[in-house]
């Protein structure tokens, strides 16, 4: 369980690489020990309501997304195995976004007084929640980025590059393929695209060699140097 991603992303600073993963490991073996399991679509918070645990997710696809009154639905940040999601909740008494399963997944979690009183105790905790909330403000300002100034297909291309990027950190994947376990609409809520444009696209894409989902998979075809060019003027240094 423990995140590598520090080091295989190049994000942190070298000297603290050790802090983090031992705030991790300390904060991993503090969580309830029995997973709580959440179906496609079931909430594990609600938006506008009080919440008051902070979760490590096990396996699966979760994400942050916020419904407005009119059905339209934005996916904002979207939570892999390994991440750690509603950190929120140390701080607001109610949320202001939900967060649902994408996929079947599963996630352990902790009481938010229990972690305020666990990093209050451990420094290094207290480095790996802030290093959380660092990492989502990253993937923020990215998506930042592409939904204000990418076209349709840099902001896919740069998705499942992201998809790959942070899989591959976690060692789920081999480089040319990972699991992708989400729907057209779950993409075109996040990428801020209809469905039939989300298509168009990713047919484009098969038809350049450059990707394409067999079987639940993304896979990287002959041609998938192009969609890294592609996408690279709307990526951070790090991705």
């Amino acid at each position: 369980m423990v995140d590598p991603a520090c080091a295989a992303e190049g994000m942190c600073r070298p000297e603290i690489e050790s802090l983090l993963r031992e705030g991790e490991q300390i904060f991993v073996a503090a969580l309830e020990p029995t997973p709580i399991v959440f179906e496609p679509g079931e909430a594990l918070m609600r938006l506008g309501e009080a919440h008051e645990y902070v979760y490590v997710i096990e396996h699966g696809w979760l994400a942050r997304v916020r419904t407005i009154e009119d059905g339209r639905r934005q996916i904002i940040v979207v939570f892999l195995a390994g991440d750690t999601c509603g950190i929120k909740t140390i701080f607001l008494r109610q949320q202001p976004d939900a967060i649902e399963a994408l996929a079947r997944a599963s996630a352990r979690r902790i009481h938010y007084r229990d972690a305020c009183d666990l990093a209050a105790r451990e420094f290094p905790v207290s480095m790996h929640l802030a290093w959380q909330l660092a990492r989502d403000e990253r993937h923020l300002h990215n998506w930042n980025v592409r939904l204000g100034r990418g076209n349709a297909e840099e902001r896919l291309g740069g998705l499942l590059l992201e998809f790959r990027d942070r899989q591959a950190a976690r060692q789920i994947g081999d480089g040319r393929r990972y699991p992708l376990p989400i729907t057209q609409q779950h993409i075109a809520d996040h990428v801020g695209l209809t469905v039939v444009h989300v298509n168009r696209v990713l047919r484009r894409f098969r038809e350049l060699d450059m990707v394409a989902v067999q079987r639940g998979k993304m896979v990287f075809l002959e041609n998938a140097a192009e969609l890294e060019a592609l996408a690279r003027p709307l990526q951070d240094q790090t991705v």
